[in-house]
């Protein structure tokens, strides 16, 4: 069956990147204010999805942004030597603040900065509903992930980074590479 010209004329511009901009501008600053419980904290913000691949299309419904949180990481350690996985746990002893701190603080950052009305919680993300100058945003809480190739010392290692979040109704763990993802996309584009 063929898609009718009436259906491919609007798929064929590119959506609001300025209102996804401008939301994701918002949530950076919501996640700095002076309020905010992770204003200090290690951590990235990044659009994912359509808006950070340039597809995104008139009519999208909202915004995916990832927080990622980098001062507390969930480790693969199934390529490493015996002596590397005992040096890696000299030097990284286990993170007293966690996913689920971090998810709760980032919660709470959210509803104080834009009201506890605006901000739900979803399954993987936390929703934020649209304002007048902003889209609605499904934001991923995460930590960093770091599948580990070698670890000799704090200054001499390799790992592929990724994410890893959990499902809220299920407490199912999510692990993803987006930034790897998106990589391997601007490449095979750009080859």
């Amino acid at each position: 069956m063929a898609i009718p010209e009436s259906q491919l004329e609007p798929w064929s511009h590119q959506g609001a990147t300025t209102t996804a901009k401008t939301t994701y501008e918002s949530i950076q600053s919501a996640l700095s204010a002076s309020t905010s419980p992770i204003r200090h904290k290690d951590y990235d913000v990044y659009l994912q999805g359509s808006y950070r691949n340039s597809t995104n299309i008139r009519g999208d419904s909202d915004v995916d942004v990832v927080v990622q949180l980098n001062s507390t990481w969930q480790r693969d350690l199934s390529a490493l030597s015996a002596s590397e996985k005992a040096n890696y746990h000299l030097s990284y002893p286990d993170a007293t603040y966690v996913w689920n701190n971090f998810r709760t603080d980032m919660l709470n950052a959210l509803r104080a900065y834009y009201g506890p009305s605006s901000v739900s919680e979803g399954n993987k993300s936390i929703k934020l509903d649209g304002g007048s100058s902003r889209l609605p945003a499904d934001i991923v809480v995460c930590l960093q992930r770091r599948q580990y190739e070698y670890f000799r010392n704090t200054q001499d290692q390799s790992y592929v980074e990724g994410i890893v979040f959990y499902t809220r109704r299920d407490n199912r763990r999510v692990v993803n590479f987006p930034k790897v993802h998106y990589q391997n996309g601007v490449t095979k584009i750009t080859s």
